[in-house]
């Protein structure tokens, strides 16, 4: 059996045995496995081919996740960035309005995430300036709207497109003769 899956731009080929063990990921080698004449006839499923593809689709999940986990990691904040993070936290911790409260939790949101170079040099000047209270608010209010940070917010943050959720795009169970 062959199963074939893709989360986004990640893809993975499986080759199993009859027992649905995965035995390679080596494409040439699936391939070269799966490779048949087109005139050859199509079987009926082998028992336990839908309890394989499953336990596949697991690994793979699995795998995603994985993937998905050392890439936030690799997410550093710059100077620029933590010295935000830490002003808006003191900022939220002092605050007892809750139109406030939740505008500082967007900001958050919306510079925790990678930032384009003129944003970083932004932040940094407000970083050196020490900007802080209801000013860093503003300002910090001022460079969403000007960077179009909201739409942008919107695009990272929303429910994954269909091609990021993992997913099998195809399988096959090759019945030998």
């Amino acid at each position: 059996m062959f199963v074939f899956c893709q989360a986004d731009r990640y893809q993975q080929l499986f080759l199993l045995d009859d027992d649905g063990e995965v035995v390679s990921r080596d494409v040439p080698r699936v391939l070269g496995a799966v490779k048949c004449a087109p005139d050859v006839q199509g079987q009926t499923l082998p028992d336990g081919y839908n309890a394989a593809l499953m336990k596949v689709k697991r690994i793979f999940d699995e795998e995603v996740k994985q993937r998905e986990s050392e890439r936030q990691h690799t997410l550093s904040l710059t100077l620029g960035q933590r010295y935000v993070m830490r002003e808006l936290s003191v900022l939220f911790r002092a605050s007892e309005d809750d139109d406030q409260k939740g505008q500082i939790t967007l900001l958050e949101k919306a510079f925790r995430n990678p930032l384009t170079k003129a944003l970083q040099r932004e932040l940094s000047l407000l970083r050196k300036n020490g900007v802080s209270g209801e000013t860093l608010l503003k300002s910090l209010a001022r460079l969403y709207s000007q960077h179009n940070l909201r739409d942008w917010l919107d695009r990272i943050s929303g429910q994954p497109q269909e091609d990021e959720y993992p997913r099998i795009v195809c399988s096959e169970a090759l019945i030998p003769k």
